[in-house]
């Protein structure tokens, strides 16, 4: 099967695919740049009505430190413990836990059988966080930003600290809990469609049981009546010319036709046998062999048809049945159709079968030109080629030098 490339996106698809990534990354670093002056030391801080910020070289270093962290938002869907390990960073730094919520998310995502162990991890670090802030020299941008005391020793921010930790770990809980409904559903999506293909095919293959049915009790209905009739009127027929004296050679025509009224009849009823079975067409093959080629040619030899035959069949037990059944159809049917158009002309047949060689079929009759009057849909040709092709192996057809051909190779299985 020959897979379609798929065009590469346009650059502005590609833009809206990576733009939560880029979002993340703009938003969080710009987050966390105020959030540095949540560490001692970092920054001069001054209230009152014009609050004012002096960021010392350590700051320099950490504001440098905040983007290269944050930077692992871009690979943080395939490498989601890079995003962890920068948060975790960022937040024992004591800047903020804003990263460590993101790469948390994408942990989760990654590893959903671990979302209790992760999600506790997560929520332990968070609140040992707002912990410090409260009882340690830790996080004063917050107050700093809204313009009060950038020490924020009222009890008022410790409140909001805590408040704050607890509303972002509601939130990471809302998502996660979005995402494996988004998950779920679409599990659940793909479990529909495999349903429906598997009642299609249910379908399809009860119609085609119906189909074979319905074949089949035409044949049983139609074709088999019919045959049992000719059965039965060649035995009657047989019957009188044995009982009344005449010619031996009659006797020997009513005999043969017998057989083969009988013999069709039996073909007749394995078709019909192998439609009715799940098996369809392979049940109905097993009952044809290239064992039966040399009754096939004597019966031809009774009925004073000239046929001069090569057979040689090695390791036939070896052979599937399929191929088998394929081989003596298709020496069956080129002999029908060397006697219908080349009636009393002696017709050559190689049959030549080996799981070293192969199976080799060739049938060579002469080209009369007088028509035998016989019916003939080309269907016979059609379906050497078609059991040909099944079987795997090739067949050609003509005519060659005055001479009808039919030479056809077909794999050993």
């Amino acid at each position: 099967m020959t897979a379609v490339a798929r065009p590469k996106p346009r650059w502005w698809v590609r833009l809206i695919d990576g733009g939560w990534s880029t979002g993340l990354f703009v938003v969080g670093s710009l987050f966390d740049l105020v959030c540095v002056m949540n560490v001692p030391g970092v920054a001069v801080l001054t209230g009152g009505e014009e609050p004012s910020a002096h960021i010392s070289q350590q700051g320099v270093l950490l504001v440098l430190l905040v983007f290269a962290c944050w930077a692992t938002v871009f690979v943080r869907s395939r490498v989601p413990l890079a995003a962890v390990i920068a948060g975790s960073l960022l937040l024992l730094i004591g800047v903020s836990y804003a990263l460590a919520l993101v790469g948390a998310f994408s942990a989760i995502a990654r590893w959903p059988r671990q979302n209790a162990l992760i999600g506790s991890i997560t929520a332990g670090a968070v609140l040992l966080y707002a912990v410090r802030e409260i009882f340690t020299d830790w996080g004063h941008a917050l107050a700093w930003t809204l313009g009060s005391d950038p020490v924020g020793t009222e009890p008022g921010w410790a409140v909001a600290t805590i408040v704050v930790a607890l509303l972002s770990l509601g939130l990471l809980a809302v998502l996660v809990g979005y995402r494996r409904a988004r998950v779920e559903a679409s599990v659940n999506r793909v479990q529909a469609e495999l349903q429906h293909e598997r009642a299609d095919a249910l379908d399809e293959q009860l119609a085609r049981q119906a189909e074979r049915e319905r074949i089949a009790r035409d044949l049983h209905d139609g074709l088999g009546y019919r045959l049992s009739s000719m059965a039965l009127a060649a035995g009657a027929f047989e019957t009188q010319v044995t009982a009344a004296p005449g010619d031996p050679a009659l006797v020997e025509w009513a005999r043969l036709v017998r057989r083969q009224a009988h013999a069709a009849l039996e073909d007749v009823r394995g078709v019909v046998g192998g439609l009715r079975s799940e098996a369809g067409e392979d049940a109905a093959s097993t009952q044809a062999s290239m064992r039966m080629v040399g009754g096939l040619l004597a019966d031809l030899r009774a009925a004073d048809h000239r046929v001069d035959a090569y057979v040689v069949i090695e390791g036939i037990e070896a052979a599937s049945p399929a191929q088998d059944a394929a081989a003596f159809r298709i020496v069956q049917e080129s002999l029908t159709n060397a006697i219908k158009h080349a009636p009393g002309a002696p017709v050559s047949v190689l049959l030549d079968a080996a799981p070293d060689r192969g199976i080799r079929i060739r049938v060579v009759n002469p080209i009369m030109p007088a028509a035998t009057g016989m019916p003939s849909g080309r269907r016979g040709i059609e379906g050497i080629r078609e059991r040909a092709a099944a079987a795997g192996g090739t067949v050609w057809m003509g005519p060659h030098e005055g001479r009808f051909l039919v030479d056809a190779s077909l794999p050993w299985a």
